[in-house]
């Protein structure tokens, strides 16, 4: 055994990813109680195994050998900064869905995403989000049933 080593295990950012997993989990089994008909679960099903996926891979990533608590770095308030300026996009992007129509919407955020993230060549700042913007909008339209509002798609 290591020297000073042993598990560290991120308590705040688990609790956070099981809560998460458990509420996708108690609405699909709801969900399925309900009805078990396809079109019902189309979307949701695939949602919740995915969620209950990545919860797995991010509460393993939550256990950490060998490390010491030194307090965040300037590094990590970055990260922090860039987690809370896409907080508010996303808060942007629900609260402007129905004013501006979601085409428009998802662009933006799509947008502010990738800028958030560190892309800045112009080019695949307005032709990404254009084309996921159209792939997504005419997917959720194959899919489902009822309209939703959008300006120019």
């Amino acid at each position: 055994m290591r020297e000073g080593g042993g598990i560290r295990i991120e308590w705040g950012q688990l609790a956070l990813v099981t809560a998460l997993a458990g509420l996708a989990l108690a609405y699909l089994i709801d969900a399925r109680s309900v009805s078990l008909s396809t079109q019902n679960l189309l979307l949701l099903q695939p949602t919740a195994i995915i969620v209950l996926i990545l919860w797995a891979v991010i509460a393993y990533g939550c256990i950490r050998r060998g490390e010491t608590d030194e307090g965040p770095s300037k590094a990590d308030w970055a990260g922090r900064a860039r987690v809370l300026a896409m907080v508010a996009a996303f808060g942007a992007f629900i609260f402007s869905l129905e004013r501006i129509g979601y085409d428009i919407a998802m662009a933006l955020f799509v947008c502010a995403g990738l800028w958030i993230g560190g892309e800045r060549r112009p080019l695949v700042l307005v032709l990404f989000p254009l084309i996921f913007t159209a792939a997504a909008i005419l997917g959720f339209r194959a899919l489902v049933p009822y309209p939703f509002p959008t300006t120019l798609l």
